[in-house]
């Protein structure tokens, strides 16, 4: 699905809720997160001078003109139509705009427990409504790696269920992973998450 300007597919893993760092989401809700990229291994990027944009490939991934906006030595901020953060990207460094797949995120553990506190970036916390949770049905496949057997998700048959609510204490055994669609709401960026903060309230 190609997003609009305001609609987009923002993956959510498991562990995020469990942690303790979020709530478990549920479609029509008002929810506030900073959204995170990770490059996938091997794309590399590409000067560009198009217009910033992205496009949903599938999934949480997505094609995008990016502009930079700012780095330290611990994180990249991105404008690809909303800002998004990653750690430092050197494929990055020395290029204003580049052509660049990325897969989104929402925020994990550093921005909202460390960076958001340092003021050494722009605030990041976007505010979203929730349109559509998607639960992750691919099943798992047992995989030798050095001699032992470990269970991955089988990478040729990902698929999604619509649910409610996500449940990440108990869907798939602990082990699902989500699909937020969400709209960007009309509201300016936060340094703060009111729903991370309700949560270790």
């Amino acid at each position: 699905m190609a997003n609009s300007s305001a609609n987009w597919d923002i993956g959510l893993p498991t562990w995020i809720i469990q942690d303790g760092q979020y709530p478990d989401f549920e479609v029509g809700q008002t929810a506030e997160f900073a959204v995170e990229f990770w490059l996938p291994e091997g794309d590399a990027a590409r000067a560009s001078s198009a217009e910033v944009r992205a496009k949903n490939l599938a999934d949480h991934q997505y094609e995008t003109i990016a502009e930079f906006v700012a780095q330290t030595d611990r994180i990249t901020v991105l404008d690809i139509g909303i800002l998004v953060y990653g750690g430092t990207q050197p494929s990055l460094l020395q290029r204003p705009r580049v052509a660049v797949q990325m897969a989104l995120c929402v925020d994990a553990f550093h921005n909202f427990y460390f960076l958001s506190k340092t003021g050494e970036v722009v605030p990041l916390v976007d505010s979203w409504k929730i349109l559509a949770i998607l639960r992750r049905t691919r099943p798992f496949i047992e995989t030798g790696v050095e001699g032992q057997k470990l269970r991955v998700r089988d990478p040729q048959r990902l698929g999604y269920e619509e649910v409610l609510k996500t449940d990440a204490w108990n869907d798939d055994g602990e082990h699902s992973g989500y699909l937020l669609r969400c709209e960007l709401l009309p509201i300016p960026p936060k340094r703060e998450s009111a729903t991370a903060r309700a949560c270790k309230q």
